[in-house]
């Protein structure tokens, strides 16, 4: 029983989901110590532990607000369509909803602590970024935002996984948000997040557009998300080609092209491979892997340079 009980919290948890996270929030504070700013471990820290529980608790939200669409959802795989811990019974709504409460207040507690501890100087910025994860997390799609169902889900996603966690790793080692640093270097990884993040919403489809759910596969086609994504993808290498032709990632610009070229290109071969078969109502595992792990790229390389740095 408790063995059962533990598989279905790791599995709604989603896990899967967090190194990305943790790599973008890593080389924000990487970018800071690059700039000469000395490194705070424990604001390093408490930083993460707010953004992992946001994000849990953005996971949790989303596994209760999502039911009716994950119920009927036939394509769901570990990469979409919801973890199926509710869907299977595995856990009760109002489980999840109690652990989702005492994990806000955890939230703000490590918020709290984080502002306490952080030089004054500091603690504006520190709030403002605090505060407005929330919102961008959890109305992802909790009433009254529900941004997933307005239409603009996709990129709020992209927002939260690319310069928002990149100016928090950066503005809590003490860098101003004013810095176009870090703004600048999470263009590529925005656009490879929302590469990932609209072609997930093809196996979705059919059961997000009977939950009126608005993702972008379900505004504009099946077809138009898949070029949309590809649109997003090549965005994402030609904004590190970019940046790596101002030299603004240092010696890990050229690895960067050398790497995600010929990936960006087996992304583009499979997604026009999926678009001439017109089978989208199915589930795109091996596609969903290629995308997700092309945002790998744009997270690790720069990360790995500034560290070396």
């Amino acid at each position: 029983m408790i063995k059962n009980q533990l598989s279905a919290w790791l599995r709604i948890m989603r896990l899967q989901f967090y190194p990305m996270t943790f790599i973008a929030y890593s080389l924000g504070a990487a970018v800071a110590v690059g700039k000469g700013l000395s490194f705070s471990l424990y604001l390093y820290l408490l930083g993460y532990a707010y953004l992992f529980l946001l994000e849990l608790c953005t996971i949790l939200a989303n596994e209760l607000h999502d039911l009716p669409t994950d119920r009927i959802n036939r394509n769901a795989s570990p990469f979409n369509g919801g973890s199926r811990v509710l869907v299977e019974e595995k856990l009760s709504p109002k489980v999840v909803k109690t652990t989702l409460v005492l994990l806000l207040c955890l939230l703000v507690t490590s918020g709290l602590l984080l502002v306490l501890l952080c030089p004054a100087s500091l603690r504006t910025s520190a709030i403002v970024l605090l505060i407005a994860g929330i919102p961008l997390g959890l109305g992802y799609t909790m009433p009254p935002l529900k941004f997933s169902y307005r239409g603009v889900g996709e990129l709020v996603v992209a927002l939260t996984h690319s310069p928002y966690v990149i100016v928090c790793g950066f503005v809590f080692q003490s860098g101003s948000w004013a810095d176009p640093s870090p703004w600048i270097l999470s263009v590529p990884l925005f656009f490879a997040v929302l590469a990932a993040i609209t072609l997930a919403g093809v196996p979705d489809h059919q059961a997000d557009k009977r939950a009126f759910k608005n993702t972008f596969s379900v505004l504009f086609g099946e077809q138009t998300a898949c070029l949309l994504a590809l649109t997003f993808a090549t965005l994402a290498v030609a904004a590190g080609t970019f940046l790596w032709h101002f030299q603004m990632l240092g010696r890990s610009g050229g690895l960067l092209v050398l790497i995600t070229t010929p990936h960006w290109m087996i992304f583009l071969i499979a997604t026009f491979l999926l678009i001439k078969s017109g089978k989208y109502d199915r589930r795109i595992d091996g596609i969903m892997q290629i995308a997700l792990s092309y945002i790998i790229w744009f997270g690790v390389i720069p990360l790995v340079a500034f560290l070396r740095s």
